[in-house]
């Protein structure tokens, strides 16, 4: 379901440098990214989404090369097939909870907001305990109901792939085991793949596989 081979990325300016020989995760895999600040983790996970291109080497994500696709195939590739949890929330703060979680359908050619997904929204922010906000603007909530908001919409179009950086970085400890089983429970559920990013070591037993990854850019066993 993912696969990366010999990547190589740089950002201008800077003395940063990732290099990959390569990655591979199975469909249903549900595994775990670790290692220290600053090390590319976020990087890897823009390169899977396309939201940054390789120098070099090959990106195949859910049966797609990646680099290969135009601006705007890589935008619909983003909002079809993958869920995407940021760990800057990227929410709008111009629009209601609601909206937020909405978002992909307002910028995703051919789609629109069915009954069916409203239906949807109401569903996942009542399994996240943010039903009573789906009025309110992201200023009015914490950081930790951002991050909800910000799960709910990753998972609104049942992706193949969700990639998340740390989901439950903002969250108290009780929370962040609702958020961790949220996703793991839907990506069993839904047969999909679960790439996180994560600092926090209370939960890596939930994952089938931990992969470390140091600032050399290399993977040692987890």
């Amino acid at each position: 379901m993912i696969a990366l081979r010999d990547l190589e990325f740089r950002y201008e300016q800077s003395s940063f440098a990732l290099q990959l020989p390569q990655m591979q995760l199975e469909s249903k895999e549900h595994v775990a990214l670790i290692g220290p600040s600053g090390c590319g983790k976020t990087t890897l996970l823009n390169l899977l989404a396309g939201i940054l291109l390789p120098h070099a080497g090959s990106v195949e994500v859910a049966g797609e090369s990646v680099a290969a696709l135009s601006d705007s195939q890589r935008r619909d590739f983003r909002i079809r097939k993958l869920g995407l949890v940021f760990q800057n929330f990227e929410l709008l703060d111009y629009l209601s909870v609601r909206d937020n979680i909405l978002l992909p359908l307002r910028i995703g050619s051919g789609l629109s907001v069915s009954p069916a997904l409203q239906q949807r929204t109401e569903e996942l922010a009542q399994r996240l305990g943010i039903a009573d906000k789906l009025d309110r603007h992201p200023a009015q909530l914490s950081q930790g109901e951002r991050q909800r908001v910000a799960v709910s919409r990753a998972l609104l179009l049942q992706p193949t792939v969700i990639l998340a950086d740390e989901p439950t970085g903002n969250l108290d400890p009780a929370n962040k085991f609702v958020v961790l089983d949220l996703l793991l429970d839907y990506a069993r559920e839904e047969g999909a793949t679960l790439l996180t990013v994560t600092h926090d070591h209370d939960l890596l037993d939930r994952f089938d596989r931990v992969l470390e990854f140091n600032a050399l850019n290399a993977w040692s066993p987890g």
